[in-house]
């Protein structure tokens, strides 16, 4: 017998994995160092010659099925049972969620457009003020004409009240 596993004939595989089959697993281990071949291999031969184990009783074979089963098998697909309370309540919840989620998008974008438009009304009337505060300050420091016609004219405060404590 040669011990090359591409050189064994059909039928010293046969009888190698029928001796395997018999013997379990310690044979097989056995069978497999004493060939110089893997378990693998003898496995392979055992499915590929269809080889069963003695006492295996592979005909009779009994099957029980449920009613239920029977009617899935001739309706060629599974019955849908959904849980139809489960099913609503889910979707409720999901949706609820979602409407959740996008109002609070929408509140937080208006608080923040509210706020943004409050800080730019404040630093515009800030800069209002400090313009027109500019403005007088410049009136009531300087010199100018008030009315040529009527011969007003404008004088510093400073000025007017030296000219006035003088008189």
């Amino acid at each position: 017998m040669s011990k090359n596993q591409n050189s064994f004939t059909e039928s010293e595989q046969i009888r190698i994995a029928k001796q395997a089959v018999a013997g379990g697993t310690e044979d097989l281990k056995r069978l497999a160092e004493e060939n110089n071949i893997s378990q693998q291999q003898i496995q392979d031969w055992i499915r590929e010659y269809n080889i069963e184990a003695p006492g295996d009783i592979s005909d009779d074979v009994s099957l029980e099925a449920s009613e239920n089963f029977v009617d899935s098998v001739e309706y060629g697909a599974t019955f849908d049972n959904l849980n139809y309370n489960r099913l609503t309540f889910w979707s409720v919840f999901g949706t609820s969620v979602i409407l959740i989620f996008i109002i609070s998008i929408m509140f937080i974008h208006e608080y923040t457009r509210t706020s943004a438009l409050q800080r730019s009304d404040e630093s515009s009337l800030y800069y209002e003020i400090n313009e027109l505060q500019e403005q007088d300050k410049e009136t009531l420091e300087t010199f100018g004409v008030v009315d040529p016609e009527e011969g007003i004219y404008r004088v510093p405060i400073d000025s007017a009240i030296t000219i006035m404590t003088n008189e």
